[in-house]
């Protein structure tokens, strides 16, 4: 049941928040990610009381980083932006969507680990999202910090029902067709009945692997 879900999330949230010495969670502007930081904002009595990291590769939608900047007013967490932007010229983003993700993406994101001195990180993927993530582990130690997964055990369905549970606003663009939300160039609505990251570019869906071995969530 979702209500279990939930309480084992809380559990797995509580229990890093008190070993971390410094905690930080991730807030993509999707919806996971939102879930993500409602349950923080649970857990921490109402407020998101970690530092929120937003990787911001200049290529995304309008649309999200309105949201972004709208969840950060509504809860009034500290917003963290990292970027890389300038290390791929504009005409050849998304042409190699490995080295785009890991130069937008991965490179900011392992500058901001070691800038804010990272012990806990918090992501909000799911296991039933994409095959290299299924047999990750709620905690994930990495070289230099430990990733805090607490919504493995969510699936799409439990996202959307936790969000219309506690009447939670999201980015506009899962009204047009958005299933999963990403970079424009790499990014397209899903048709009915696809799969979540149907919309996504095929070639970064099949390198996912090897993505998350250069430190991609």
């Amino acid at each position: 049941m979702l209500t279990e879900k939930i309480e084992r999330s809380k559990e797995i949230i509580a229990a890093a928040l008190e070993q971390a010495k410094g905690a930080m969670a991730t807030f993509s502007g999707g919806k996971d990610s939102l879930v993500l930081l409602h349950l923080i904002r649970t857990v921490q009595g109402g407020k998101i009381a970690i530092p929120v990291l937003n990787i911001d590769t200049g290529v995304k939608f309008p649309e999200i980083y309105r949201f972004i900047d709208k969840m950060r007013r509504l809860w009034g967490f500290n917003l963290v932006r990292e970027n890389n932007i300038g290390a791929i010229p504009p005409e050849e983003i998304g042409r190699d969507q490995v080295q785009c993700c890991y130069r937008l993406k991965t490179v900011p994101l392992k500058r901001a680990l070691e800038k804010y001195r990272v012990s806990h990180l918090f992501t909000a993927i799911r296991r039933d999202e994409h095959p290299a993530r299924a047999g990750e582990d709620y905690i994930s130690p990495r070289e230099d910090h430990i990733r805090v997964q607490p919504l493995l055990h969510f699936t799409r369905e439990d996202i959307w029902a936790y969000i219309r549970l506690h009447h939670l606003p999201y980015c506009s663009l899962y009204d047009r067709g958005y299933v999963s939300l990403g970079c424009r160039p790499c990014t397209s609505p899903a048709g009915s009945g696809e799969a979540e990251r149907s919309g996504r570019a095929a070639a970064k869906e099949r390198a996912m692997p090897d993505l998350r071995q250069l430190g991609y969530f």
